[in-house]
């Protein structure tokens, strides 16, 4: 009978602890589903391809944004440059840069109960530069004492340059396939006021006086890996 008393007590002492081992370990696991860990924290690349109207988008913004990725938030130094050429046959050739450098913020706002999905605030504002060169090939004739005319090609150097201050701020979101690897878009604002004007022709400069500023509305799609735990 005592026997019998023993092994039933041990039995139930058994259950309870089993028991209570199962329900810590569903409480770690849930806790680890609450806090949101759904992706790595360290180096970030970013690459964007952003899409607006004007001036700007000639670079299209930011095309790399490198930095840092943290549990809830992203911090990170966008990169922007774009040269295109033409051509205007014989009459001469051109080309137009633009330099974008923008120190940029990502902040979650809300993130699903995995983690992995996620929406944020994003803003920047950085320093660009924006250069318009045109060359004019042409001729200049004269006549010699002989009263021939001598015809020698020409070339007129034109560039115009402005420095900018481009600022942006926008909404996204992004949902991270696997703990270092996320596909995203955002929608925004972005402006660009300018700081100065210098014109160049044929190796003589000056500075003109102007001012301006540009806002437009802009939508970009973003991929994003992190090399992290």
């Amino acid at each position: 009978m005592k026997r019998g008393i023993i092994l039933g007590a041990a039995l139930g002492s058994g259950l309870l602890s089993f028991a209570g081992l199962a329900s810590a370990q569903e409480g770690a696991a849930h806790a680890a589903a609450t806090t949101g860990d759904g992706h790595a924290s360290g180096l970030m690349v970013q690459g964007r391809m952003q899409a607006q109207g004007g001036l700007l988008s000639v670079g299209g913004g930011p095309s790399f944004l490198l930095g840092y990725q943290g549990p809830s938030y992203a911090v990170g130094l966008g990169l922007g440059l774009t040269r295109i050429g033409f051509s205007a046959g014989n009459d001469g050739s051109g080309s137009v840069t633009l330099f974008q450098i923008m120190p940029t913020a990502l902040i979650d706002v809300w993130h699903s109960a995995d983690g992995r999905a996620r929406a944020n605030l994003i803003g920047g504002i950085g320093y660009g530069r924006a250069s318009l060169s045109v060359t004019n090939t042409g001729q200049n004739c004269n006549f010699d004492a002989l009263g021939n005319e001598v015809c020698t090609p020409s070339n007129d150097e034109e560039t115009v340059s402005a420095g900018f201050l481009p600022v942006m701020i926008g909404f996204g979101g992004d949902y991270f396939l696997s703990r270092n690897f996320a596909l995203g878009a955002e929608v925004g604002l972005q402006g660009a006021f300018t700081t100065g004007i210098k014109e160049t022709s044929n190796s003589a400069s000056r500075s003109v006086e102007g001012s301006g500023n540009l806002q437009l509305a802009y939508g970009a799609l973003r991929a994003t890996f992190v090399l992290g735990d």
